[in-house]
């Protein structure tokens, strides 16, 4: 299992620009980093109405959409983190989960005032303090 972060605030806090800083930082390191953005309200456009995936996604218990050097997978499944994780993430050292404040068992890095419990990161602080924190046990 890969060592699982969260980086949690409220919307406009600096999560996704903390997270662009960390991840080729890791990669420098040699690590194979990989990510999950949480969508509590259902907002991320991953698919439009009424295109063929869709249309058959309703039907299905997966649908893919593979291009060149890419694959989209729709799959129904419940808002479990940890369990994307041991199954599509196992092949990585390390994953970001952007969201997920409330989740419990996994490290956190907090940013702005929320009163959640975990590393707390005041604008972009050095980041190799922000890794340590990720990497110890």
């Amino acid at each position: 299992m890969p060592k699982v972060v969260s980086v949690v605030g409220y919307h406009n806090s600096g999560k996704t620009t903390l997270i662009e800083k960390l991840i080729p930082e890791l990669q420098r390191r040699g690590l194979k980093v990989g990510y999950i953005k949480h969508d509590p309200k259902g907002h991320g456009i991953t698919d439009k109405e009424g295109s063929d995936t869709q249309r058959v996604f309703i039907l299905t218990h997966k649908t893919a959409l593979l291009s060149p050097g890419k694959l989209t997978l729709w799959q129904m499944a419940e808002d479990e983190p940890l369990k994307v994780v041991q199954e599509y993430f196992k092949d990585c050292d390390v994953v970001i989960l952007e969201g997920w404040k409330s989740l419990e068992g996994v490290k956190k890095i907090v940013l702005g005032e929320l009163c959640v419990e975990g590393f707390r990161v005041e604008g972009l602080r050095e980041l190799s303090d922000v890794i340590d924190y990720i990497m110890k046990d």
